[in-house]
């Protein structure tokens, strides 16, 4: 069941009126919903489907009441209490459906389906299973007389609300044993920690959101998506940054919220637009520069909220007061580049703007440029990487393998980070180098034994994502030393709907999403589909272009281009694809 997804989880900005129009999905669409629209707008898709012996039944099962939720624009949901004389099957599929409807009682309901000692001991938030709407878990009955559920899997969020996508084919196993009590009548007295919910439940009681964090030059937000119960969300958010980024992103983000801070008073108090954030006395940072930053911090992630416009920070007695400002999570990027005629431009109209000739180039055969966010212009001439500083009239050559007669060579396009760093291929391998030719020694251990095919930077430089030559997809932190100098990569996070044989290319088009093309199947005609994969999120696809060869994006949200076999490039023009140029080839976006 697709669900609409907020954007500003996405960029960590705030809504925009058009970003409430439904979004195309299998190539159905209102009449003209805008890029930003599309992706903000990312839904989840089914996880696989599982036979059964005994599906749960819909009779007397979850049921929404007309009065609306304080903090919510969903319906309450109720569910029945266990009934006199049920069976142990009965039992355990009430216990189901009134888990789904848990979010409106605080799971009381849930709680009568089990016996004291059981309650005493679950944690309904401590894991949440989430499966397809497609297909209903299956209740049977196991050899040791327990009850098995089982489901297929979409993902699972943990308690700190971090969604990890499941494998494709991924099931759910949860084993429940009864009981009779005093009176006879059967109790659950053993369950797994957690609950089990619909995908759309889950997207309907939980609200998707950035934590801001910062890059280690503290000059960018760099986001991670966490999942929080919509009752908490602001409460929650405070408490993910107290908390700290999560491993894989750890080694190159941080927070200036001091390790020992934490909530006082009434936590996260709004009013007229302002939410007043209490934190104990000891969460001041000290220092100007960093209680600003740490403001920042707190800002960008509660603006999230409808209803909050700004934000105060109070350490004990101590306000904090305004927040640095950073460059936005989705920067305007400015057009694209690429190659016309032998020479470096941008744009890709008739008032495309010469960034190099290939006289300054030295070279006819220059291909696949970049700009750098110093205003550097990379791009390649057989098999070297050439560099033209702003202002130059002579490009050098910064990196060369192979032989330079074998044409081609090993190398791919290059990407300029913000630190003055051009990222490539050569030769299968990651590599970075900078303005004068020195290669940064990288330290890559989860690529040690593959070459990568595809990547692609996000949009504040601080995150990678990496397609292997097996076909798998990750995402790490880049981990850079005090001068920006990259030194290696954080721990892979695996992006299994980004992966697989029927996959290619690879792009970041959102802050805290990838694309890739996947090959569609028979219902599509044999036209690829664009797939769009949020970081520790939900999945949407776009109908693509018939011979689409590769997927590009300002990685802001606002330009979404294919590339097909014919060297044409297609831009998304409301739901249709349009030729944006034939003349302008090898195309990119620069990093800010």
């Amino acid at each position: 069941m697709k669900q609409p997804m907020n954007r500003k989880a996405l960029t960590g900005g705030r809504t925009s009126p058009e970003f409430t129009e439904a979004l195309e999905t299998s190539g159905t669409a209102p009449s003209s919903p805008s890029r930003r629209s599309a992706l903000g707008l990312l839904s989840a898709t089914a996880a696989g489907m599982l036979a059964g012996c005994t599906a749960l039944p819909s009779s007397s099962g979850v049921t929404r009441s007309g009065v609306a939720a304080s903090d919510t624009n969903a319906l309450i949901e109720t569910a029945p209490g266990p009934g006199e004389g049920d069976s142990a099957e009965d039992i355990v599929n009430g216990f189901l459906r009134a888990a789904i409807a848990g979010f409106s009682d605080d799971f009381a309901t849930a709680k009568q389906f089990l016996s004291d000692h059981a309650v005493a001991q679950w944690r309904p938030l401590a894991t949440v299973s989430a499966y397809s709407g497609s297909t209903e878990p299956q209740v049977s009955v196991a050899a040791n007389g327990s009850f098995r559920v089982t489901s297929g899997q979409v993902g699972v969020l943990d308690s700190l609300g971090v969604f990890t996508p499941a494998q494709e084919g991924a099931t759910y196993d949860g084993e429940f044993s009864l009981a009779t009590n005093s009176t006879g009548q059967w109790r659950i007295v053993g369950l797994p920690q957690g609950i089990l919910l619909p995908f759309s439940r889950l997207m309907q009681n939980f609200a998707v959101s950035s934590l801001a964090f910062l890059s280690g030059d503290r000059s960018r937000f760099v986001p991670e998506l966490r999942w929080y119960p919509r009752s908490s969300q602001a409460d929650s958010l405070v408490a993910g940054l107290l908390a700290g980024p999560s491993e894989w992103l750890s080694k190159g983000a941080f927070s200036l919220i001091p390790p020992n801070a934490g909530r006082a008073g009434r936590g996260v108090v709004v009013e007229a637009g302002t939410a007043t954030v209490h934190l104990s006395a000891d969460s001041d940072p000290a220092s100007e520069e960093d209680r600003r930053l740490m403001v920042a911090q707190i800002e960008q992630s509660l603006v999230q909220i409808s209803g909050i416009d700004r934000v105060r920070v109070l350490a004990g007695t101590v306000d904090l007061g305004a927040p640095a400002q950073l460059t936005p999570m989705a920067p305007e990027v400015g057009g694209v580049v690429g190659m016309s005629e032998g020479s470096v431009v941008r744009g890709s109209g008739a008032r495309r703007v010469t960034l190099a000739t290939d006289r300054v180039l030295g070279t006819t055969d220059a291909r696949s440029p970049s700009l750098g966010a110093d205003g550097a212009v990379y791009a390649l001439s057989a098999s070297s990487l050439l560099r033209l500083p702003r202002g130059q009239q002579s490009a050098s050559v910064i990196l060369s393998v192979g032989d330079p007669s074998a044409g081609a060579g090993g190398l791919g396009a290059p990407l300029g980070d913000r630190h003055g760093w051009a990222w490539l291929l050569a030769e299968g391998r990651l590599t970075a180098v900078n303005g004068s030719g020195q290669r940064a020694t990288l330290e890559l251990p989860w690529l040690q034994n593959g070459a990568v095919t595809a990547f692609d930077l996000s949009v504040e430089s601080e995150r990678i994502a990496v397609r292997r030559t097996d076909g798998r997809v990750a995402v790490a932190v880049i981990i850079r030393d005090q001068y920006g100098r990259p030194t290696g990569l954080g721990p892979a996070l695996e992006m299994p709907r980004a992966s697989g044989s029927g996959t290619r290319g690879l792009s970041w088009c959102a802050p805290n999403a990838v694309c890739v093309l996947a090959a569609a199947g028979t219902e599509g005609g044999g036209v690829p589909e664009v797939r769009l994969i949020q970081v520790g999120g939900a999945v949407n696809t776009l109908v693509g272009v018939r011979g689409a060869r590769s997927v590009i994006s300002d990685r802001s949200e606002e330009s979404l281009l294919i590339v097909d076999e014919h060297g044409q490039t297609w831009q998304r023009r409301g739901a249709m694809w349009r030729v944006l140029t034939s003349e302008v080839t090898d195309p990119s976006f620069p990093l800010p």
